[in-house]
């Protein structure tokens, strides 16, 4: 039996990238699946409300119904709560505004990943780092006077383009903190309850089938075009001029 998806998506206002990532996944992706719903949120980053506009006008041109939330205040982690909390179908397929597709996928590669201990389904990118692996981990130093007393890996989610279970997903919305970055709250230990839910669960990786990658990552440059670096401090992300720091 075939599950319904739900679609969740949070967007800046970048027309330009918005307009590529729905193209591409229109074209390779969104056809394949049984999406339900479509839940959107554009924050105001980076261009101005005239901007936000045309995003919200790329997203209803391929979904006329979708629900779109438009907050004054921009926030990522809010914006993430905000969408995942409206889903109700058994699977969610959630993706950012800076993203396009490698080659074309369906359910019929993912769901057969679904063990029961596993949440989510992360689409290979670049930037992934799967340490021998099947499934998305990090490492975890503890230190003791400056010592290092442990090094282990523990499991981690994205929120980069992927699916999600549906359940595991709304439940990670409501124990998710405003104002933290909400990847690395499932296992950075800044959101002790979120985890708590998170790391008994596995993130498993979707590689692509004529490369290792499924996805790629269009923000990286775009931020670079404007002199933006996305940097972590305190447990959220923040987006600076690149002569403010280095990199991360």
């Amino acid at each position: 039996m075939s599950l319904d998806y739900d679609l969740t998506l949070v967007a800046g206002h970048r027309q330009a990238l918005l307009s590529r990532t729905l193209e591409s996944f229109a074209r390779d992706v969104f056809p394949n699946f049984p999406i339900r719903r479509v839940i959107a949120n554009i924050d105001r980053f980076m261009g101005d409300d005239a901007e936000g506009g045309r995003c919200e006008a790329l997203i209803r041109r391929h979904f006329p119904d979708a629900l779109i939330f438009r907050p004054e205040t921009p926030d990522f982690a809010s914006a993430v709560i905000r969408v995942w909390a409206a889903t109700t179908a058994p699977r969610v397929l959630h993706l950012e505004d800076d993203w396009v597709a490698l080659e074309p996928f369906g359910p019929d590669r993912i769901e057969p990943l679904f063990e029961p201990d596993v949440g989510a389904v992360t689409f290979m990118c670049k930037n992934k780092h799967t340490r021998g692996l099947p499934h998305q981990t990090a490492r975890r130093i503890g230190k003791k006077r400056g010592k290092v007393i442990s090094d282990v890996l523990v499991n981690a989610f994205s929120t980069s383009p992927g699916v999600f279970d549906g359940k595991f997903l709304r439940d990670a919305a409501w124990r998710m903190e405003p104002g933290l970055d909400p990847e690395k709250q499932f296992y950075r230990r800044t959101n002790p309850f979120l985890e708590e839910h998170a790391l008994p669960r596995r993130c498993m990786f979707l590689r692509g089938t004529v490369r290792r990658d499924l996805v790629a990552d269009i923000g990286l440059q775009a931020r670079a075009d404007v002199g933006l670096v996305k940097l972590y401090e305190n447990g959220a992300s923040v987006w600076r001029r690149a002569d403010a720091a280095p990199e991360s």
